[in-house]
């Protein structure tokens, strides 16, 4: 296993999502402080300043020796069941997922955000992260809205199969998947196989599911691995030690199942000295990478 930077403290840093000017700079930073990967974001509203800034870029990686092991291709709206906005998002990943096979990621990700006929209605946790309450309409159809979600994982597998990649889902608390079963019934009902599962451990722990159980049930389905602590009441994303998650357990169940993939720091809450803080969580987790044993 290796441990890589999240997105999370670029947006910690500069806001989200972060001007392309500061997207590079944060890649700096990053670059700057001994991380040798990043996991980035890229979003659908920047895709004419991501294309003319691919070759920055790849010389920012190049320069420091980092890898993309994954990128999050950011689209609110994509799950929602307008056949306009639907299209328009299926065009504009496909987009995303040709500037991501350039950067060499061989994992493209999705989240299960909200679409406009599911309104959120709560605050977000932290920055980026899904509302903690939403409001549908008395039109609202949960079979429509869930056969349009497998129809739009499917669509999503297969372009990104067309450039070598490998779709994640992430388990996020309060998504639309807001279960890692959730997360498995959409994969396994879109027939693809070339998908897999970000394993946010923050997450899981708030929606109240056994890491111990969650780890194993999933599987070979795990292909990246979000770590940040929490109390378990509510999804916040604090560094290691401000929760009660069991991170040595984690890493020991990861070991057991035979992931040796990356391990990403994804701290996001306010605190002084972002980079630092991050630097720090890596140590600690790389220290328990070599210490633990399966």
């Amino acid at each position: 296993m290796n441990v890589a930077c999240g997105y999370t403290i670029p947006i910690m840093l500069f806001g989200i999502p972060p001007s392309p000017e500061n997207h590079l700079k944060a890649m700096e930073i990053v670059g700057e402080a001994g991380f040798r990967a990043l996991e980035l974001e890229l979003y659908d509203g920047l895709i004419p300043e991501h294309r003319r800034d691919l070759g920055k870029m790849k010389a920012i990686l190049a320069r420091y020796g980092m890898t993309v092991p994954s990128v999050m291709a950011v689209e609110e709206k994509m799950f929602s069941v307008n056949p306009q906005i639907k299209a328009k998002a299926l065009q504009d990943f496909d987009a995303l997922t040709d500037l991501i096979a350039e950067l060499g990621s061989p994992l493209v990700a999705i989240c299960g955000y909200m679409p406009p006929e599911i309104r959120p209605q709560g605050t977000e946790l932290y920055v980026g992260g899904p509302p903690t309450a939403v409001s549908v309409g008395d039109d609202f159809s949960w079979p429509e809205f869930w056969n349009n979600a497998v129809d739009v994982v499917r669509q999503c597998a297969a372009i990104a199969k067309s450039k070598g990649l490998t779709l994640l889902i992430e388990t996020r608390a309060n998504d639309v998947f807001s279960s890692t079963d959730a997360v498995m019934n959409v994969l396994r009902e879109s027939g693809a196989d070339n998908v897999g599962v970000i394993l946010d451990v923050a997450h899981v722990h708030a929606g109240k599911e056994y890491l111990a159980l969650v780890i194993p049930k999933l599987g070979r389905l795990i292909r990246l691995v979000h770590l940040s602590d929490n109390d378990g009441t509510q999804a916040y994303h604090y560094p290691p030690g401000r929760g009660n998650i069991d991170f040595r357990a984690v890493i020991r169940s990861l070991k057991k199942i035979g992931y040796d993939g990356t391990l990403v720091v994804d701290t996001s809450c306010r605190m002084d000295n972002v980079v630092e803080e991050a630097v720090k969580a890596r140590d600690y987790y790389q220290r328990l990478i070599d210490e633990v044993q399966a």
